[in-house]
């Protein structure tokens, strides 16, 4: 009989080892199985839970959008406080403009760009009045960033069990002084409006409430006079700032015809006589 190969598996070691592999295959296989069974599950629940969580992003998202079309679109007393203005562009510097002025480079990037302004964010309730002027409009924004100015730090509370810290020194003395000189410019616009006007322009600039909020707190008729009650006080006291803040352009000269000289003297016939 001829001498296997060692590398050669013999008739009789295959009939030997044959079932032992066959069991080895069959387990490997089945815990192969199970593994790929746990890890399908595993990747079920977790498409789950992303869709769910997807799902409360997209109400969220669509609830949103609906309240911010109704607070864009306004409450029916005037205008929405939504509008488009060209406002300077974020990303351009005045170093880049002057750079591109001098030639020294080129942006495809312009200086202004057209923006959404959410005018409650600026003068409250007064941005869906309509009857407002362009300068009522500017002297409600700097009231309102003046009253911003004004405050005393957040209405967070003080925490008396944490270590005091000083943080006195150059930049707070900074803040504090942009603090005083915008408390002193609002009370002198308080003075100039009174403490009823003062009242008045607080109440819907400041605080953001509705001509027709301001109307009940005066005490006049609901309806549509009474709004227009309200909404004339409040422009009334907005002019005074008006004055106050020096917002009118001065007037302007009267334009006088050109001449040579003195005017000439008209002379009529029973003097030449």
């Amino acid at each position: 009989m001829k001498k296997a190969k060692p590398s050669e598996i013999t008739y009789a070691q295959a009939v030997a080892e044959l079932p032992a592999a066959e069991a080895a295959m069959l387990a490997e296989s089945e815990e192969y199985a199970r593994a790929y069974s746990e890890g399908v599950k595993v990747l079920h629940r977790l498409h789950a839970v992303m869709a769910k969580e997807k799902a409360r992003a997209l109400v969220a998202r669509r609830r949103y959008t609906a309240l911010r079309g109704v607070v864009d679109k306004g409450d029916g007393e005037g205008k929405p406080a939504i509008v488009y203005r060209l406002v300077d562009n974020p990303m351009i510097t005045q170093g880049l403009l002057d750079a591109v002025t001098n030639g020294e480079v080129e942006t495809k990037h312009e200086a202004s760009q057209l923006a959404a302004i959410n005018q409650t964010l600026l003068v409250g309730g007064l941005a869906r009045v309509k009857g407002k002027t362009e300068a009522q409009f500017l002297a409600a924004t700097r009231y309102c960033h003046l009253s911003e100015r004004s405050q005393i730090g957040g209405a967070k509370a003080t925490d008396y069990s944490q270590v005091r810290v000083d943080t006195s020194g150059p930049q707070q003395d900074q803040i504090s002084a942009a603090q005083d000189d915008a408390r002193a410019e609002l009370m002198g616009a308080q003075r100039a409006l009174g403490p009823e006007a003062t009242a008045i322009v607080d109440q819907v600039v400041v605080y953001g409430g509705s001509v027709r909020t301001l109307a009940k707190r005066l005490g006049y008729a609901e309806g549509g006079q009474g709004r227009k009650r309200a909404e004339r006080r409040l422009l009334q006291a907005l002019d005074v700032l008006v004055d106050h803040f020096n917002l009118l352009p001065p007037d302007t000269p009267r334009r006088r015809a050109w001449n040579d000289g003195s005017r000439a003297v008209i002379v009529d016939d029973d003097e030449v006589a």
